[in-house]
């Protein structure tokens, strides 16, 4: 589903996967646990933003090929952050891809490397019954360890990373420039309406979050796509005014979960 130039919905399930009610999440594309995945067109080749949990992987192919591209021209995964709803698919989309490299934050690359579920919250959440027992994060290699200020090429395209944790440690953002406009994969750092997403895991830290909104304040976002939830293809920068907004009463933006 095209929802931009150069930019396709190929992924998206129901669920947070983490933390609370597993609907309104996503728009019922792929399997429940992903989060949305995005194809960048690039013209000469293509690249996916995050791979979903990995159950719809087949799924989210299918609809790169049904959105007139060959899925063999992908020729990057770039992912997020290591929580498995956005790399937890990343061996398997890898495999069917036919080995194109996969891009990480250096600080999650080794998790991703070794499937620690640990590091990735994956064992609190399946306690939680979050995600089902039998789930396994498969080990994925990373060909490349993303940094702040790093450009990522994708054909005609070219990305800057973000630090942005907050969320998770090694949590990055993605930001397009093209065309006298900047778009903003924001994944889990900020969300349509200005809310965010702070969880009771390891590494999810507040004063990190703040220190990501008042950078993102910085920007003159045109458009903001998240990973969950919906998008704002224009003003795009309103939302991450909001949150920051609330900082500047000293409160903490709204959580995710009760803009429902």
């Amino acid at each position: 589903m095209k929802i931009a130039d150069r930019i396709h919905l190929v992924g998206s399930g129901i669920s947070s996967g983490m933390g609370f009610d597993v609907t309104d999440m996503g728009f019922d594309l792929t399997d429940a646990y992903d989060c949305h995945v995005f194809l960048l067109d690039g013209g000469d080749e293509l690249a996916i933003v995050d791979t979903g949990a990995g159950r719809g992987a087949e799924s989210i192919v299918a609809n790169v090929k049904a959105a007139g591209f060959d899925p063999a021209s992908i020729r990057q995964i770039i992912l997020t952050h290591a929580h498995v709803d956005h790399a937890g698919g990343a061996a398997k989309m890898r495999g069917l891809l036919g080995s194109p490299a996969v891009l990480a934050s250096a600080v999650c690359a080794d998790w991703i490397r070794t499937g620690n579920e640990e590091k990735v919250s994956l064992d609190v959440a399946k306690k939680a019954e979050f995600y089902p027992a039998e789930y396994v994060l498969e080990p994925c290699p990373v060909d490349a360890e993303l940094t702040d200020g790093d450009t990522i090429r994708v054909g005609d395209l070219a990305l800057t990373v973000l630090d942005t944790p907050g969320h998770c440690d090694g949590h990055v953002s993605l930001l397009l420039e093209r065309g006298g406009e900047q778009t903003l994969f924001s994944a889990d750092a900020v969300f349509y309406g200005g809310n965010i997403l702070l969880q009771n895991i390891w590494d999810c830290r507040l004063d990190a979050a703040i220190r990501t909104l008042r950078r993102l304040r910085e920007l003159e976002v045109t458009a903001l796509i998240p990973s969950h939830l919906g998008y704002s293809l224009t003003n795009g920068q309103r939302h991450i005014e909001r949150a920051n907004g609330a900082l500047d009463s000293l409160l903490i933006p709204n959580q995710l979960v009760s803009a429902w």
